[in-house]
C-alpha cells in the first residue's frame, strides 16, 4: 500500500513546465487551417496565445485572463530572466507595436537570437529565430 501511495505522489511531482513543450510539440508543423479545436478564427486573430492557452490547459497550467491577447502572458506563472531562461519558459517579444507569446527552446551560440517553439510562427506551429532584443518578458 505505501509503494502504490509514494509512486502516485512522485508522479504529481513532476513539473508541468516540461510538459508544456511536449505538448506543444505534439503539434508540430500543424498548419493553421487545422486549428478549428482553439475556437479562433486565425484569419481575424493571431492565435498564437490561444494555442499557447490550449497548452497550458492540457498541461494542467492556469492561462493568463484573456490569453488569445499575447501580452496577457506577461503576467503568467512566475517572472525569470531572460538569461535564465529554460526550455518550456513561456516567453513574450514585441515587434513594434506588436506582441508575439511563445515556449522557449534555446538562445543562439552569441545569444543574439532566441529560437521560439509556438504557434502562428509563419501560419503553422514550428520552431522560429527571433532577436534577443525583442523579449519582454520570461514566465516560468
Amino acid at each position: 500500500m505505501k509503494v502504490i501511495l509514494v509512486i502516485v505522489l512522485t508522479a504529481f511531482a513532476v513539473p508541468c513546465e516540461a510538459d508544456m513543450f511536449s505538448t506543444a510539440s505534439r503539434y508540430k508543423s500543424m498548419h493553421e487551417r487545422s486549428i478549428s479545436f482553439l475556437g479562433v478564427n486565425p484569419r481575424r486573430t493571431s492565435w498564437c496565445g490561444a494555442f499557447l492557452a490550449y497548452v497550458a490547459k492540457r498541461s494542467f497550467r492556469e492561462p493568463p485572463e484573456n490569453p488569445n491577447m499575447a501580452r496577457s502572458w506577461i503576467r503568467f506563472g512566475r517572472p525569470v530572466f531572460a538569461r535564465s531562461a529554460q526550455r518550456g519558459d513561456v516567453v513574450v517579444i514585441r515587434s513594434g507595436r506588436r506582441f508575439h507569446v511563445s515556449l522557449f527552446d534555446h538562445f543562439d551560440q552569441r545569444r543574439q537570437y532566441v529560437y521560439l517553439f509556438g504557434g502562428n510562427q509563419s501560419n503553422r506551429v514550428q520552431l522560429s529565430r527571433y532577436r534577443a532584443s525583442s523579449m519582454v518578458a520570461v514566465r516560468r
